[in-house]
């Protein structure tokens, strides 16, 4: 039988980001300590990836938390719609992860493939807007996070769940770069014939 528990009493840490203008070298002849990658939202992908090249880098003033910067395994969930959430990995360890989003460290008893592949569910990112409904900020708080219900099997199920919802991942990137190639193709077809013609 399948446990259903709230994910607080998985074993998992959820932690908000930082507050990037408490950190942020802003004004002119503000000294610079560190400068840090930084992992906004629109980095973290709807197929559970983390887009690097989108990173910007930050010059910072001051040291941030360890808890709002990224380790491998760690998962980073977009705060606001449509609440994506992302695997951290060795390219994407050591950045700033901002307000908008919040950091999922499975210290318990949940693979992390599986909890990657719950959170991208359509299940609980309804159950995501359920929190927020009726309020006027769409954007979730910790709190509304760890109280979202999570089927909970056997660890070995959870591991088959895991590594096929990242084995489909890596066929739906395959498939997005066919489309992108046959269409770079169409177009390379296009302008020759009207070359052609000219």
């Amino acid at each position: 039988m399948t446990n259903i528990m709230r994910l607080e009493e998985c074993g998992i840490e959820i932690a908000g980001g930082q507050i990037m203008g408490r950190v942020t070298a802003q004004a002119a002849g503000e000294e610079t300590i560190e400068k840090r990658k930084v992992l906004i939202p629109k980095c973290i992908n709807g197929d559970g990836t983390i887009n690097v090249s989108e990173m910007p880098e930050e010059g910072l003033k001051t040291l941030v938390d360890k808890k709002k910067m990224t380790e491998a395994g760690d998962i980073v969930i977009k705060l606001s719609t449509p609440y994506d959430a992302a695997l951290v990995t060795q390219e994407s360890a050591g950045a700033v992860v901002p307000s908008f989003c919040a950091i999922i460290k499975s210290t318990g008893t949940l693979e992390p493939s599986y909890l990657l592949a719950f959170l991208n569910s359509s299940y609980c990112k309804d159950q995501l807007k359920m929190q927020v409904a009726g309020s006027v900020m769409t954007v979730l708080s910790v709190g509304k996070i760890k109280g979202v219900h999570i089927p909970v099997p056997s660890s070995n199920e959870q591991k088959e769940i895991g590594a096929h919802y990242l084995a489909t991942q890596e066929k739906l990137k395959i498939v997005q770069k066919i489309v992108e190639l046959e269409s770079k193709r169409n177009d390379v077809i296009f302008k020759e014939m009207v070359k052609s013609n000219g």
